[in-house]
């Protein structure tokens, strides 16, 4: 298995090295990470017959990974692995040159359609450079959207699971009067609950409603105080007894705290609307023909 995985991880880079050295003009519009490496980007890793492989081609690789990929390969040994690739990819590059392969019919198609790909996105990325939303939008957009940044009523809550069964009675009022003698309600909890919680004290941290099964939640949220503890409840689970340690209510977040988050995604919503309006002005200067058949209307839709 390992081996396979590592073949699998080997194929994977070695597509991310294809794209990588084919879409350089993509990957110089993407912004530098903060961890990217501090090394001279014109230095020289590599040669392969008359070509050379640089610092800055092995950043534009790991740039189009994305987060996850630049964890994996953003270290000495992943960017050795990534020259690797390259180093393979122009080998097999000049093997092609020698065979003439970027003479066939299938090469040029291909060409062609990275050809328009290219200006595609290019002609998309200046038409749409320009579009942002502002501070004063966000704020506007907060304003009126308050709903979508109220954070609801939270309680923190521990428990106590216990089985459903014939011992449950028992087990239950074991613990009732353990807790009621002064017991440590975390201490029991880490002896008796059958929750994975136990570990921690039966701790869930905060919940809100909607996220507990409905019998749990209105227990719950019904306890009034830290401390209060819950008669037992049954749920799908067991039986529980919760008990509440804090009471957080519904709150709305700053402006200030979501801003960075919703100039974004504003701009992100702009340029699409950008986009559409585009490709509409764009119909009325070249001619477009949309030529597929007509879909066949079926004897049930006739009949509603």
């Amino acid at each position: 298995m390992k081996g396979f995985f590592s073949k699998k991880l080997a194929l994977g880079l070695a597509f991310v090295v294809l794209m990588g050295a084919g879409l350089a003009w993509a990957a110089q519009t993407q912004p530098e990470t903060k961890d990217a490496p501090k090394a001279d980007p014109e230095k020289v890793l590599a040669k392969v017959a008359d070509r050379e492989i640089r610092e800055k081609d092995i950043d534009q690789v790991i740039r189009m990974m994305g987060p996850q990929g630049a964890m994996m390969y953003d270290n000495p040994q992943g960017r050795k692995a990534v020259l690797d690739e390259l180093v393979s990819m122009h080998l097999f590059a000049l093997k092609g040159a020698e065979e003439k392969l970027d003479q066939t019919p299938e090469f040029k198609a291909a060409l062609e359609t990275f050809r328009n790909q290219s200006l595609a996105r290019a002609a998309i990325d200046a038409s749409l450079k320009d579009v942002t939303a502002s501070d004063e939008e966000a704020k506007k957009f907060y304003d009126e959207h308050p709903d979508q940044f109220t954070q609801p009523e939270r309680v923190h809550v521990r428990h106590i699971l216990i089985s459903d069964d014939v011992t449950s009675a028992d087990a239950i009022a074991k613990i009732q009067a353990d807790l009621k003698a002064g017991a440590s309600f975390d201490e029991v909890a880490k002896s008796c609950s059958l929750c994975p919680s136990a570990a921690q004290g039966g701790d869930l941290g905060e919940v809100s409603k909607g996220q507990m099964v409905p019998e749990f939640e209105a227990a719950a949220f019904a306890l009034k105080n830290p401390g209060d503890l819950s008669e037992p409840v049954k749920t799908q689970f067991g039986w529980h007894i919760v008990k509440l340690e804090g009471r957080t209510p519904e709150t709305v977040q700053p402006y200030e705290t979501v801003k960075d988050q919703l100039i974004p995604y504003l701009t992100n919503e702009k340029k699409n609307t950008a986009f559409k309006a585009a490709v509409e002005a764009l119909k009325k200067v070249y001619k477009v023909e949309i030529l597929l058949p007509e879909e066949p209307v079926s004897e049930d839709k006739d009949k509603k």
